[in-house]
């Protein structure tokens, strides 16, 4: 049982923060020791999930012959960077075991990681759906300080001689090479057109990697449990019933969901990257609150201005759908090899997301996120999951929706960002939420 180790803080709960002094981290940079300690206490599993900008042009070039491929790029990129994997590589030795994803996507899932140059400058190095294919040059500029320059990088060599770093330092038990990779496959655009490439690139450096790894080793890529299920609402239940939030609520009117028509299955991502048997884990990644299914005590979907000021009563609101169990589906898959939870998370409190014209407010509470949480454990259990990872230790407060308004975010990073609050296993704090913690606990102290 791991933990993703990311530590969500940032000040934009409010516009206090103007105009200078505005923040939002993920991950714990100055204390990375001492929160690694931490995690070891409420875990059984090292987990390092990349998902931050990638020094590419540091992993461009291939380490002479007789050199330590650790040694080589230690000396290529920035000392904070290497202080924080460093960190990373002692905690992975002072556990029983290890998993390291890492994202050649960033966190919309639609472009590649930028550039990371230091703790305080990164790059993007592509638009959305760009071609990555192996042979593919990344080409791209940026202003060093003295004016606009060119910089350009070899997608294959850099991402493959990066992951092995990595892999050295690190020697997980557990490796993945992507993460929620089918996400692309889905994105507008031209993503869909350019899969192919990927899904290349995927099995190009699967082949690499795989003779160069202890054989033990299980090598794969993550997948969004929620694109496998093909889960489409107006597909399973026509539409939410909305109506003004004037007076009680009107009772749930939904016909009872079928499986067959709520979770039909798409599992063309799955086969493309699985050809050669190239994945040897399915690893798959749920955020089950986006099902809008009714397990929570408040249960109602809430619609919002987008100048809402935080206090008023919602314009809109609708049931959530009825309970149809996603894990169910797992058998209609005809997967024969290792099945593994590699991030999970449910929220406990409800959280402000934007949804095209509308703050978007989706139904969550302690009873929701207990009811996932032993759910997804209880399966895990039952059915001898892999490994389990859990998304998120401490909680974090929501970003305000001024934060949009006044351009400080983008309603992409803000609705990524609060889609992920009040889904620690602790509060902000790293004190007990009660049940939820007692859950997770009792699970790793006795399975």
């Amino acid at each position: 049982m791991g933990l993703l180790q990311f530590r969500t803080k940032h000040n934009l709960q409010d516009d206090t923060c103007l105009p200078d002094d505005c923040y939002l981290t993920m991950e714990e940079e100055a204390e990375t020791g001492e929160w690694l300690e931490r995690l070891a206490t409420i875990s059984n599993m090292a987990v390092l999930h990349w998902d931050r900008a990638i020094p590419w042009l540091a992993f461009d070039e291939t380490p002479p012959s007789g050199v330590s491929r650790s040694d080589f790029y230690d000396g290529r990129i920035d000392p904070a960077l290497r202080s924080w994997i460093n960190a990373f590589a002692g905690h992975f030795e002072r556990m029983t075991s290890g998993y390291l994803a890492v994202s050649i996507l960033h966190g919309q899932r639609d472009r590649l990681q930028p550039w990371r140059i230091d703790n305080h400058q990164t790059v993007e190095v592509t638009g959305a759906c760009p071609v990555l294919a192996p042979g593919t040059q990344i080409e791209f500029q940026y202003d060093p300080g003295s004016g606009q320059v060119t910089a350009s990088f070899d997608l294959e060599r850099s991402y493959t001689n990066f992951v092995m770093y990595l892999y050295d330092k690190l020697q997980p038990d557990y490796l993945a090479l992507m993460v929620e990779v089918n996400w692309f496959k889905t994105m507008p655009a031209q993503c869909p057109s350019n899969w192919g490439g990927l899904v290349q690139l995927y099995r190009q450096v699967y082949d690499t990697v795989r003779p160069e790894v202890d054989p033990s080793t299980k090598v794969f890529a993550t997948l969004a449990f929620k694109e496998l299920l093909s889960h489409e609402l107006e597909t399973c239940h026509d539409q939410l019933a909305f109506e003004p939030c004037t007076g009680d609520p009107s009772p749930p009117a939904y016909d009872n969901p079928d499986p067959a028509v709520c979770y039909p299955l798409d599992l063309s991502a799955l086969d493309d990257l699985d050809q050669g048997d190239r994945l040897e884990v399915l690893a798959l990644s749920f955020y089950p609150d986006a099902l809008l299914m009714d397990v929570a005590d408040d249960n109602l979907v809430k619609l919002y201005a987008t100048d809402w000021n935080g206090s008023d009563a919602c314009d809109l609101r609708a049931q959530a759908t009825p309970y149809l169990d996603p894990l169910e589906a797992l058998d209609r898959l005809n997967w024969t090899k290792p099945i593994a939870i590699a991030e999970l998370g449910a929220r406990s409190s409800r959280t402000i997301q934007l949804n095209g014209s509308f703050l978007y407010q989706p139904p969550a509470d302690s009873v929701s996120q207990s009811f996932w949480l032993n759910h997804f454990l209880e399966t895990a259990k039952e059915r001898h999951f892999e490994f389990y990872v859990q998304s998120f230790s401490n909680d974090y407060e929501p970003i305000g929706p001024w934060a949009v308004n006044l351009g400080v975010l983008d309603a992409n990073t803000f609705s990524l960002m609060n889609g992920f609050a009040y889904m620690g296993i602790y509060d902000a704090q790293g004190s007990s939420k009660g049940g939820v913690t007692e859950l997770w606990l009792d699970f790793l102290q006795n399975n």
